[in-house]
């Protein structure tokens, strides 16, 4: 059997042509086609808005990391002195986001040297230390943490 290399274009465009012909009568049906419209309209017109949303959301996200980052290299840049308790507030945000239980350490604070008791995982203690001694208005970390096998 020959066909000639037209034949597979001829299928394409004959199944391309009864899709919209399938799609017209769909949308242009005289009972149902409005409301089939009306769907269609409503549907497109959701995506655009909530397209939009999440540009303006991701914009913000945008904008609010651009602000913290400029603070925080405004803080670096300035000789602030920071009071014990500020630093004990540091260091105890950080640990939130470092270990498991933060509660089970307890943080002290003198002239910039920040003292860690406690339980911490094994696994955790290198982050822990790294975290704090990166804190701004840390000089130096003395570690008296006792490490628990888990």
């Amino acid at each position: 059997m020959n066909r000639d290399s037209s034949g597979g274009d001829r299928t394409s465009t004959l199944l391309l042509g009864v899709g919209i012909g399938a799609a017209l009568m769909y949308f242009l049906d005289p009972g149902r086609g409005a409301r089939r419209r009306a769907l269609l309209r409503d549907q497109a017109g959701s995506a655009m808005r909530s397209g939009r949303q999440r540009m303006q959301e991701r914009a913000e996200d945008l904008r609010n990391r651009a602000s913290g980052a400029v603070a925080e290299a405004r803080g670096r840049l300035q000789d602030e002195t920071v009071s014990d308790e500020q630093l004990v507030a540091r260091v105890r945000s950080q640990l939130g986001h470092e270990v498991e239980h933060a509660r089970a350490i307890d943080v002290a604070a003198r002239d910039g040297t920040v003292t860690l008791r406690g339980q911490v995982a094994r696994t955790e203690v290198e982050g822990v230390l790294a975290a704090v001694r990166g804190i701004r208005g840390v000089e130096r970390v003395e570690n008296e943490l006792a490490v628990r096998q888990d």
